[in-house]
């Protein structure tokens, strides 16, 4: 058995002594290595040298049939494309948990699951908690917040607390809006529920910040006189739920996976032209820091799905890119979407460190 392996830009031949399960093992750790080493050789180097603080903050939205159910609901959708969802919970969901394994972060990893996920696949949902990995909500079936009202909106959430609380034996501390579609009563709800944190907004893309309150939009009314809409939007008070952003660009389904009616898939897009974005905005964030002045803390969010990166060419992309962020050292920690909000409110002084 030989492998042909690409390092440095030369292919290079290797294969192991004998064929014996032993040797296999040993043989597979070489590859790994000599993977990893030619990984390393792509991290930039010369870089300006300051002491950094990097959080990388992977996550995985357990969708599975839950979307076709809510926010991808539609009445041209038929068998073929639910049966998308049954392989991101019968395939998916096993090759990402596999992925995470090998590279050692399976722990460090947030999976936001719909209750419909967690009822309808409970021995994978069960192999996610087993894992180590942090459980945190998205809905039940995958219900656009804006459309519910706020009775509704409250018995989905008390049903997923009570079915994360089943599972983990704890109460879930972070929620993700089916879609990002998050509204101002869903904020005020969060808060009351005693929610840690929240991952929906974009109001940054590399920072933690306390959740605004959410602004008072007035649409423009244009049979009305100018005067009447030309005010500025009041500023809201900060929430005490902690936001960690999400973010269209750093998310896999919207490019990866086609989804015939839903007008916001491409699918047909080359996995590592994505994870070149991906490292592109690395990059600029490692040498100009957050908020674009010179090096400094930051946080890297990934959202990702078993639909999309559990597919065959997707999920070797994945892992470059997760071991290209290892190959930074030690100033880039993988850590969950809980230890990262802790964290922010210790270093912001809200509670006690």
């Amino acid at each position: 058995m030989r492998k042909e392996l690409e390092l440095g830009g030369a292919r290079v031949q290797v294969s192991p002594i004998d064929h014996g399960p032993e040797a296999a093992e040993a043989f597979q750790s070489v590859i790994n290595k000599l993977q990893h080493t030619a990984v390393l050789a792509q991290v930039p180097r010369g870089v300006p040298e300051a002491r950094r603080n990097v959080k990388v903050l992977v996550s995985v939205d357990f969708d599975a049939i839950s979307a076709w159910m809510g926010t991808g609901q539609h009445p041209r959708n038929c068998l073929s494309d639910f049966s998308t969802g049954i392989f991101a919970g019968r395939v998916g969901v096993s090759r990402l948990l596999s992925l995470f394994t090998r590279l050692g972060v399976s722990d460090k990893v947030t999976w936001f699951i719909p209750g419909h996920s967690m009822e309808t696949f409970p021995a994978e949902t069960r192999s996610i908690v087993d894992s180590g990995a942090e459980i945190a909500l998205h809905g039940y079936c995958h219900e656009d917040c804006t459309q519910l009202d706020s009775k509704q909106e409250e018995d989905i959430l008390d049903k997923c607390i009570t079915l994360a609380e089943s599972l983990t034996g704890k109460r879930p501390l972070g929620f993700r809006a089916p879609l990002y579609r998050l509204r101002h009563e869903t904020i005020t709800l969060l808060e009351r529920k005693g929610f840690l944190y929240d991952s929906s907004l974009s109001g940054h893309d590399a920072q933690i910040y306390l959740l605004d309150g959410g602004f008072s939009l007035a649409t423009v009314d244009y049979s009305q006189p100018a005067h009447t809409w030309m005010h500025p939007s009041t500023q809201p008070q900060s929430t005490t739920v902690v936001e960690i952003p999400a973010n269209w660009y750093m998310e896999d389904m919207t490019p990866l996976q086609f989804l015939p009616n839903v007008t916001n898939s491409h699918g047909f897009v080359p996995a590592p032209s994505i994870e070149q974005m991906w490292k592109d905005r690395f990059t600029w964030l490692w040498n100009w820091g957050a908020g674009g002045a010179g090096p400094g803390d930051f946080v890297f969010p990934l959202v990702l799905h078993p639909d999309t990166s559990g597919m065959a060419h997707v999920a070797g992309t994945i892992e470059s890119m997760l071991l290209w962020l290892k190959a930074w050292g030690p100033q880039v920690e993988f850590v969950t979407y809980e230890k990262a909000a802790r964290g922010f409110l210790q270093q912001a002084d809200v509670i006690e460190a």
